[in-house]
């Protein structure tokens, strides 16, 4: 068995950890290991998919070298444990009841904003497969997700730069419900639906999101363009 013997950067200090110490410092009602994939370490702490882990502590280890991005697609679990990524699917926190209840007042955003995410996601039909609030924000207004099974960015990119193909993947747009951005987006919704800075914002969101993750913008100088007119303002 090689598992036992694989050390990994984590977020839990500069020490090497396996994945038995991994599991070892697990919170109480933790269900899976979470890790994340990057280019760097930095790139993986900087990452907007992290802040709500950090905000409750949740371990997370990062993974940065290229073999990482095939490795984690044969490595699933460890001690009865389901690895993770922080970058796709939904995560949830705490204790069964504290999830309950974060899944409660999730729906009841969801149904507030329910109007505007709809515009967002017919608006942005062409880039994402779906837009939704997000439990993985605390401090950046959105980032890109995937679908559990979904093969990561970085994957992708690798298959491409070996000449492989790689199936053109839509991904999952979250946004920070708390954030002044959606708040005073949801405000322009309610004034006037049909403004067109509301589809511009929509874009700014997606390509912020796209730079976030370290992959390259779908229209470039349509971003700078709707970035110069948002500074004009």
């Amino acid at each position: 068995q090689v598992r036992p013997l694989l050390l990994f950067q984590s977020s839990n200090g500069d020490e090497l950890t396996t994945l038995a110490e991994y599991v070892e410092r697990m919170k109480e009602g933790q269900e899976h290991i979470y890790y994340l994939t990057g280019a760097s370490r930095e790139a993986v702490e900087n990452s907007p998919h992290l802040e709500a882990f950090r905000a409750q502590e949740y371990e997370v280890l990062y993974l940065t070298d290229t073999i990482d991005e095939i490795m984690v697609g044969h490595l699933t679990e460890f001690d009865g444990k389901q690895l993770q990524s922080a970058g796709k699917g939904t995560v949830e926190f705490g204790t069964e009841d504290e999830r309950k209840d974060a899944e409660d007042a999730r729906k009841a955003q969801e149904e507030n904003h329910a109007s505007l995410l709809e515009l967002l996601q017919e608006t942005l039909i062409d880039h994402v497969k779906e837009v939704r609030l997000s439990n993985r924000l605390t401090s950046s207004a959105a980032c890109l997700v995937g679908d559990t099974f979904d093969m990561s960015p970085g994957l992708e990119r690798l298959l491409r730069q070996s000449g492989q193909e790689a199936p053109d993947q839509k991904r999952i747009l979250e946004l920070n419900p708390d954030h002044k951005i959606l708040t005073q987006m949801k405000t322009m919704y309610e004034t006037n639906s049909a403004d067109p800075q509301i589809v511009d914002y929509a874009h700014l969101l997606y390509g912020q999101a796209v730079i976030a993750e370290g992959s390259q913008l779908p229209d470039p100088a349509g971003f700078a363009r709707r970035v110069a007119d948002l500074m004009a303002q």
